[in-house]
């Protein structure tokens, strides 16, 4: 069996971000329900020197190529549709599908 692993990379900026703990607000939010909607690994990339600014690696794996293809696709339309809330605006998504050797 060949595990299948996807890596979602959303680009926002952040309405109104005037300090750090702005940015951590929104961050943690869309951190908390991408991981409990998708039981997904999420992360902040940064970049830490901008307060309006924030890269968001989302991560999951499966045993197949079309779950995975499934994943990211709800996870990149979601992004989309959270970004009608307001607080961001998503400047850009990046994601990548692929098979992890054999077990």
């Amino acid at each position: 069996m060949i595990p299948w692993l996807c890596v979602v990379i959303f680009s926002i900026e952040i309405n109104g971000a005037g300090s750090l703990k702005d940015r951590r607000q929104v961050v943690r939010s869309l951190l908390v329900k991408l991981h409990q909607r998708f039981n997904a690994s999420c992360a902040d990339l940064g970049p830490e020197d901008l307060w309006n600014r924030a890269d968001i690696a989302v991560s999951c794996i499966g045993s197949s190529h079309r779950e995975i293809e499934s994943r990211a696709q709800q996870m990149c339309s979601f992004a989309e549709r959270a970004e009608n809330d307001g607080e961001f605006i998503l400047l850009g998504i990046k994601h990548e599908v692929f098979a992890y050797g054999d077990f």
